[in-house]
């Protein structure tokens, strides 16, 4: 049997978006991906349904598994004929053991390969606005790991005094050494009130990002509770950070928004903003003609869109909304043009590349795209509904897992009958009294509450809508002191 190939890929410092691109495409295409706690999973969540992903993450002081591991599994998984996509935070070389790996599959003759990444050691300042060269203030940057042996004969291998003369330095994985390394720095001639920032799980969730002279940091990392992840920047250009900060806020200031609003990204965040679209008369292009393409169409003939599927065949269902004029059929491969005058764009083809050319063509015109089984591609996700009448339900986990929206929408199809349909309605022709006494909207959120509490939904399940119809009435539009279940 031919071996395969190991690729020692970056991820980069976190989300999707960070990924190079033929990371992304390596990810996709890999039989087997062996990743570690630093790789988020929305970047895994990008590959084969039917690849093989094996979890190999090491955090501090608790070893889920050895390298020797790592290495046996990488070299197993190739001798038997596999593309194997070895996942890394970072980048593949940079502190992440990627040469001891490439060490091992060279000495057994099996073909490996290295992808670069953004490494934390530039991810994370980028992250707090801080630039790590500047021509007035640093014309020299180091990275060097705080992750040293505690051996009292062996000593510290850096060489400090050299260090210290360094005009940005980076520290990874030094939190747990951080009183150490600050105070060496500072016996080798670092001024103490260097200015020095402590940047933690850079575009994750519980970002953060703490600024101090070198002779506090460490004290106040410990006051602030900074956990590892976390990278240490030393050097002038800490300082530029707030100077950067505050045109960043004059700027917004000038173009109208509110003081202190930050319309940027939410660290380490991938939620999709929730909206329900009125797509009625809208043309929609769906790129596809099977089981996943129906799917789309069902719901979006709900909605009152106009369809046209591009595709050389069609599903028996397809075929038949085609045949009864629901549907536009153009029975050939998707062309770029397909994509004009059009509101929304589904890609659901069983072919990858395809996929993403629509993704690619439908961006470059600054259309919303879905992309079947590929999250990171997608600008929006369906959920999961459940509607009752006016009222729509919506479970989504971003396209994430599929399988939980759908078990939880099996769950609230169950709890939400068709009762609920009969009391949106009465809500909704309730709504213009209900305005008109002028009510806050907490006070209305609170009546409705109390609707719900009420023997309201049992009246309606029994089939008495006026007797349900007068409760209601009753209890929203009472004055405020005299509403009572």
């Amino acid at each position: 049997m031919k071996s395969g190939k190991v690729y020692l890929v970056g991820a980069g410092p976190g989300p999707p978006d960070l990924l190079t691109v033929k990371a992304y495409r390596l990810i996709g295409e890999a039989d087997v991906i062996v990743y570690d706690r630093l790789v988020q999973e929305e970047c895994v969540a990008h590959a084969r349904k039917d690849a093989e992903r094996i979890y190999m993450g090491k955090a501090p002081g608790r070893h889920d598994s050895r390298q020797p591991e790592i290495n046996d599994v990488l070299a197993r998984k190739a001798m038997a004929g596999n593309m194997v996509v070895r996942l890394k935070g970072g980048d593949s070389l940079l502190f992440s053991r990627g040469g001891e790996e490439a060490e091992y599959l060279a000495d057994r003759g099996i073909s490996f390969e290295f992808i670069p990444g953004v490494t934390s050691a530039l991810g994370a300042p980028a992250a707090a606005g801080i630039p790590v060269t500047h021509r007035d203030l640093s014309s020299s940057y180091c990275v060097v790991t705080g992750h040293e042996r505690d051996d009292t004969e062996q000593g510290t291998k850096h060489d400090w005094a050299a260090l210290a003369r360094i005009d940005t330095l980076a520290v990874l994985m030094g939190v747990k050494n951080l009183e150490r390394i600050a105070s060496l720095l500072i016996e080798h001639g670092k001024p103490p009130e260097t200015p020095a920032a402590l940047v933690q799980k850079a575009y994750w969730p519980g970002e953060r990002v703490l600024f101090a002279p070198l002779a506090e940091i460490a004290s106040r990392s410990q006051e602030e509770e900074i956990e590892p992840p976390a990278v240490l920047l030393v050097g002038n250009v800490v300082g530029i950070h707030e100077h950067l900060e505050q045109v960043h806020r004059d700027l917004k200031q000038e173009q109208g928004a509110q003081p202190g609003f930050h319309s940027g990204r939410t660290p380490g965040s991938s939620m999709l903003y929730p909206i329900h679209l009125a797509l009625e008369g809208s043309r929609v292009l769906l790129v596809g003609g099977g089981g996943v393409a129906q799917r789309r169409v069902e719901r979006l003939l709900q909605a009152g869109a106009r369809i046209r599927i591009v595709s050389p065949e069609l599903s028996s269902k397809l075929g038949e909304l085609r045949d009864r004029g629901a549907i536009e059929h153009v029975a050939r491969g998707f062309d770029p043009d397909d994509i004009d005058d059009v509101a929304l764009v589904f890609a659901a083809t069983d072919h990858t590349p395809t996929n993403r050319q629509v993704a690619d063509e439908a961006r470059r015109r600054g259309i919303l795209v879905n992309v079947a089984d590929d999250p990171i591609a997608c600008d929006f996700t369906l959920p999961a509904c459940v509607i009752r009448g006016s009222l729509v339900v919506s479970v989504s986990t971003n396209a994430r897992s599929p399988g939980l929206s759908a078990a939880l929408r099996r769950r609230l199809e169950n709890e939400f009958g068709s009762e609920w349909a009969v009391l949106t309605r009465m809500l909704s022709d309730i709504r213009p009294d209900l305005l008109r006494l002028g009510l806050s909207p907490g006070i209305i959120t609170e009546r409705t509450g109390i609707v719900l509490s009420s023997e309201i939904l049992t009246l309606i399940r029994q089939g008495q809508e006026d007797a349900a119809l007068e409760e209601m009435t009753r209890i929203l539009l009472q004055d405020v002191d005299s509403v009572t279940v």
